[in-house]
């Protein structure tokens, strides 16, 4: 049997979700700059659709990443209040039954 250390580092979540974040990154910019490549809607009408959709894809992925990072390096920050944020009347369900 061989040994195996058990000093081996731990990978972190957040270190894993910011390589992620920027590999992401890298694709949506890779994309928007295909035009410098002579990559055209007119000469690749196809391809340019399904990577215009991929990059909306990419782009959901990239802000529900940053929210994940937000939310593991600053759990309570989800709770603080943005300047001019309107908050909702907790009671308005409360009325609506009576």
């Amino acid at each position: 049997m061989t040994d195996i250390p058990h000093n081996l580092p731990i990978d972190n979540k957040a270190q894993r979700l910011k390589r992620r974040y920027q590999g992401l990154s890298r694709v949506a910019a890779a994309i928007n700059d295909l035009y410098i490549y002579g990559v055209y809607p007119s000469n690749f009408p196809n391809l340019t659709v399904v990577l215009e959709q991929a990059k909306d894809h990419v782009k959901e992925i990239i802000k529900e990443t940053k929210a994940e990072i937000a939310f593991i390096e600053n759990p309570n920050g989800m709770y603080d209040l943005v300047m001019d944020e309107v908050l909702e009347d907790a009671d308005r369900d409360n009325k609506k039954e009576d």
